[in-house]
């Protein structure tokens, strides 16, 4: 069976805290606030990476995600620059952990965001 997927369009969060989750994603991950978002009637935000929404943000609301658990493992973007990714995470004193894949191919940096959600950050070597 051939595949229909060509890649992955976005990821959504659902958040207490919009304001800190956007100020993670957009001053330390590098993304940019997407105003092309339609006027959905909840609190909310899209952030992008050349010119493509690729995280959303959604205020959590207790009576229409009351039952969602979280099952997401983790988030991956690839960076242009791994050590100047490397400065910026050190400047805003966030921990990463690092290391390289077991063939040496991907340098990688995990971090978490302000809701737990681990992050890794690679660049092919």
């Amino acid at each position: 069976m051939s595949t229909q997927i060509d890649s992955l369009d976005h990821i959504t969060i659902i958040t207490n805290n919009i304001e800190s989750t956007m100020h993670f994603y957009v001053n330390i991950i590098g993304l940019s606030k997407d105003e092309s978002r339609p006027p959905f009637n909840f609190n909310g935000a899209w952030l992008s990476a050349n010119n493509r929404a690729i995280v959303h943000i959604i205020e959590k609301n207790d009576h229409v995600h009351k039952d969602q658990s979280p099952t997401l493992d983790h988030i991956a973007f690839r960076v242009l620059d791994i050590d100047k990714m490397k400065n910026i995470l050190n400047k805003n004193i966030i921990n990463f952990i690092e290391q390289k894949t077991p063939d040496g191919k991907v340098h990688q940096l995990f971090i978490k965001d302000p809701n737990g959600i681990k992050i890794e950050l690679s660049k092919n070597t």
